[in-house]
């Protein structure tokens, strides 16, 4: 009883003291929140005796009682004692707006920390309502809009609580004697944390910025309000699926040391962790859970490690080991939190999918229903725990037997996944739905279904979903009333040059490749927000029986996709498969095969033909030519022959949308049993992705030609390849240019408006990492400043590099891919890359090739033709004149370059033997 007397008083005597006092600030330490599941999924803290901050620092005055761990028993008996005085202050002091309103504020934190929400909130309305009565410079307003988030945030108000976390930052921003700089950057994390709830990612990332630019302004970075928000933003960035920005945050933070409290230590090594694993860089991530365990004691915290731990051993394929840890953390969290909290019911979500794939479907089928009956319905929140719960249902009813019902459970599962896809093309930048993509997005769980119309669904809304996004975003933008629309998309494009360019400077660019970075981001989220409803009605709008209406009656789309299964001990086994569309009828699903022998095959293929150049002699291909005919005849078997046996009987025309390493074979050349060409029976063709069919395929839009050809002054058949296209075009009425030499520059490139053809004969390939310029190293890391081509005055650029000098990327005639994405190609009717390798780059499942092809795309030119392998220049110059003589008679490009490859494959063939035929005109493709 004398312990609970000096506790009151205590509180007492401290409110008491204060009312004469000057107001302050203090920050309450932020509640760990911890990740379990899948990339996103964010979990309750475990809140103690009195209930925690869950979201940043709390802005209060002396005499509140959040910086103290007080039990929530004794500030119940302190509410009374409080309410008492102040009855007795509304008379004494009723001509003194400003004292009462902090005084009505102190009884508000009271109640809000116990939990009356509705009575805390009458109370700061009335304090606030005082200070609008008397003084609006008072200190006292920061504070008390500040607080009064506080209680909407924790009463789940969270539109409310963003109003008044912004009332707060602007009250400082617009009188900074209201309070100090580091209120401000609480009220804006505060704010941060409650925008990523909200949904709104882009206006959290702003917040955060703003936060830590404060915090940084006041040498803070050591300090825990910065380390803080530093892991809150990383958090956000790991629930959008862009773990490769948060774990970078997270790992700064430890690398500059400093992180003195035992609790963010607990924090940031528990989420840092987390995003490794994310990242499935599984090793690093165990030993990050490992380090920080020690620090949890025995509570609730050490449950959630427990759980991140498990999760991480779990898809190592440990499952003895995640058992042991699951079931402990669900031992503790029972005991320490509600058992029906996020965090509870992320442990058995996780102990369901254990119990599935040890074979006990049973416990696993209990665990997943108690989970999805305790979820709340509705809101985006628990969407991907609710995702996961459904995924792991339907594939309990598939191996139970119960078929129908596994189908409606995956579709519950794929609707939640592409509203979360919806959530991220809404407000992401580039990187950030990249992330997302690479990170969430796959199609395991319907591949093991085995449903060919779920599947069908799923790769039409997500293969290539964020090229296609940043197309239509672009596309409306440049037809924006708005000029600052306009100038928008040329903005970000400058950007990107200027990133580029300051990462090939090292050290001295670093800096500023961070700021510009930064502001492309904030650039491209914008436009992405402005331009977000009418795409997602779009969007919602494709279904299957649209693609299928778009198809001819002797056409067939066969889309690929790339995906996992586990096999016995949890390893994780990556495959390729494909879903067959025909006019109508049911689609088809088919297993093609592993993965890794598949790309075995496909490696091999493209390292016995990339051993030449476009020269100005022809390189006689090298190596065994049985090994390359044996190659392509394993490719015909293990992929084509099994999607031919699912093609209906009267198929002429074959579209496929390839995924993966599968975006790097010769289709056409492909050799059956007998010798032939699989472009022997079937036209091949290629799409991006099946929603390709519903864009209009008109002719061109303008009968324009720019060829730019032989940039770097070795390639005599290019420029006769030029003069001959320039030639033909200009006899049927098209104007033409041809610029050679030196003539054929960015700048000539970049002034040119969008012509109907544009064709490119010149060197081109991929920047490799063991190059010995360090500028060519550096931007060799990144895919989209990998592949070139070679133009006007590259040559002089190049050597520059070797010294260490680089001169304005803009102006370099060496044309990357990065630079590419920035022109506008909305009227381009075809793109030809007439020149080597222009058609690597790096694959990523579901998103294309990272490369020259997505530059092009991004571009807006509706059709390019490209090169697998290199191939001589006489040999390229021929192919172009048969390319183009078909082109102009049919104004069909797939049908023209089919034709011409078609056409040459044999003839080379039946002279020179299959080797050179693959050689001289097999890495040729087409894609729409």
């Amino acid at each position: 009883m004398i312990g609970k007397k000096v506790v009151i008083s205590g509180i007492v005597l401290l409110a008491w003291s204060a009312m004469a006092g000057r107001a302050c600030f203090a920050e309450q330490p932020m509640a760990a929140s911890i990740d379990a599941g899948s990339p996103g999924r964010r979990l309750e803290p475990f809140d103690g005796t009195v209930p925690r901050n869950p979201i940043g620092g709390w802005v209060t005055v002396p005499g509140s009682p959040y910086p103290f761990a007080l039990p929530r028993k004794s500030i119940e008996d302190s509410i009374p004692i409080l309410e008492g005085l102040l009855a007795v202050l509304r008379r004494v002091r009723r001509n003194d707006p400003a004292f009462l309103a902090l005084k009505v504020g102190y009884l508000a934190g009271l109640h809000s920390a116990v939990g009356h929400y509705e009575k805390a909130e009458a109370l700061y309305s009335e304090a606030l309502q005082l200070l609008r009565d008397g003084s609006e410079a008072a200190r006292g307003l920061v504070w008390l809009h500040n607080n009064q988030g506080m209680n909407r945030f924790r009463s789940r108000h969270l539109a409310e609580a963003a109003q008044s976390f912004r009332a707060a930052a602007l009250a400082i921003e617009g009188d900074p004697d209201r309070g100090p700089r580091e209120s401000h950057a609480i009220a804006l994390e505060n704010l941060a944390t409650t925008y990523h709830l909200l949904g709104d990612m882009e206006a959290s990332e702003e917040a955060y910025f703003q936060a830590l630019e404060i915090l940084r302004g006041l040498g803070e970075e050591k300090s825990r309000t910065y380390q803080d928000t530093a892991n809150n933003l990383a958090l956000l960035y790991g629930a959008t699926g862009d773990c490769e920005s948060g774990q970078a945050i997270l790992a700064d933070l430890v690398e500059r040391g400093g992180i003195r409290d035992p609790a963010t230590r607990l924090l940031v090594g528990n989420d840092l962790g987390n995003l490794l694993r994310c990242l499935r860089r599984y090793g690093e991530a165990e030993k990050q859970l490992l380090d920080v365990i020690g620090l949890a004691g025995h509570g609730g915290a050490r449950g959630l490690v427990l759980l991140n731990l498990g999760a991480i051993h779990f898809e190592m394929g440990k499952f003895e080991a995640a058992q042991r840890e699951l079931e402990e953390a669900t031992k503790i969290l029972d005991a320490e939190t509600d058992p029906e909290s996020r965090s509870t019911l992320a442990v058995r979500a996780t102990l369901g999918t254990l119990a599935f794939y040890s074979g006990d479907f049973k416990k696993a089928e209990e665990l997943f229903s108690r989970v999805k009956a305790a979820l709340p319905s509705g809101g985006s929140r628990d969407r991907t725990l609710r995702a996961e719960v459904d995924q792991g249902l339907a594939l309990v009813a598939k191996r139970l037997g119960q078929q129908k019902q596994a189908v409606e459970l995956g579709r519950l599962a794929l609707d939640q996944k592409l509203e979360a896809l919806d959530q991220v093309l809404a407000f992401g930048s580039e990187a950030q739905r990249l992330s997302y993509q690479r990170t969430v997005l796959n199609y395991d769980h319907l591949a093991e279904l085995g449903d060919a119309d779920l599947l069908a669904r799923a790769v039409l809304r997500f293969k290539g979903a964020v090229l296609d996004s940043l197309l239509e975003e672009r596309a409306i933008a440049r037809r924006s009333a708005r000029p600052e629309d306009r100038e928008r998309i040329d903005r970000i494009h400058a950007l990107k040059v200027e990133a580029m360019e300051s990462l090939a400077r090292g050290a001295a660019g670093r800096d500023r490749f961070e700021e510009v970075a930064r502001t492309i981001k904030l650039e491209e989220t914008a436009i992405a927000k402005s331009f977000a409803s009418p795409l997602r009605e779009k969007r919602n709008r494709l279904d299957l029986a649209e693609v299928q209406a778009a198809l001819g009656s002797d056409q067939v789309l066969v889309e690929l996709m790339h995906f996992q299964i586990y096999r016995k001990g949890g390893a994780l086994e990556p495959h390729y498969g494909a879903v067959v569309i025909s006019r109508s009828g049911r689609p088809s699903w088919l297993a093609l095969g592993r993965a890794v022998d598949l790309e075995a095959s496909i490696d091999r293929l493209g390292n016995a033909m990339n051993g030449g150049d476009r020269g100005a002699k022809p390189d006689r291909p090298e190596g065994p030519p049985r090994e390359v005919e044996a190659i392509l005849r394993e490719l015909f078997l293990k992929l084509w022959k099994p999607i031919a046996e699912r093609l209906p009987p009267d198929t002429r025309q074959v579209l496929v949308s390839p995924d993966g390493a599968l975006h790097f074979v010769p289709w056409a050349a492909l050799v059956d049993e007998e010798g032939s060409f699989a472009a022997e029976r079937w036209q091949i063709s290629q799409v991006s992705t099946g929603r390709d069919l519903l864009r209009p395929s008109a002719g061109p839009q303008e009968r324009t030609v720019l060829a730019l050809a032989d940039g770097t002054g070795n390639l005599p058949y290019a420029r006769e390849e030029a003069a001959d296209l320039a030639k033909r075009a200009e006899a049927l009425g098209w104007r033409a240019t041809v610029l050679v030499g030196g003539r054929a520059s960015e700048a000539a490139l970049l002034a040119a408006a969008s012509p109907g053809i544009l064709h490119l004969a010149t060197h081109g390939g991929q920047l490799r990492k063991e190059l010995s310029s360090a500028i060519e190293s550096r931007l060799s890391h990144v895919p989209m400043y990998r592949g070139f081509v070679l133009l006007g005055g590259a040559e002089q650029s190049l050597d520059a590099w070797r010294h260490g000098v680089i001169p304005p990327f803009a102006q370099d005639g060496i044309l990357t891919a990065e630079e590419v994405g920035g022109l506008d190609l909305r009227r381009t009717w075809l793109t030809v890359l007439s020149a080597c390798q222009t058609g690597t780059g790096e694959s990523r499942s579901g998103e294309g090739v990272f490369g020259l092809r997505r530059g092009f795309a991004l571009a807006g030119t509706r059709n390019l033709l490209f090169a697998l392998w290199p191939v001589d220049d006489r040999a390229t110059a021929q192919f172009m004149e048969h390319f183009y003589d078909r082109l102009f008679a049919t104004l069909d490009p797939s049908l023209a370059f089919y034709q011409t490859q078609l056409s040459r494959l044999r003839q080379l063939r039946d002279a020179h033997g299959l080797r050179w035929a693959l050689a001289q005109a097999g890495g040729f493709a087409l894609t729409r």
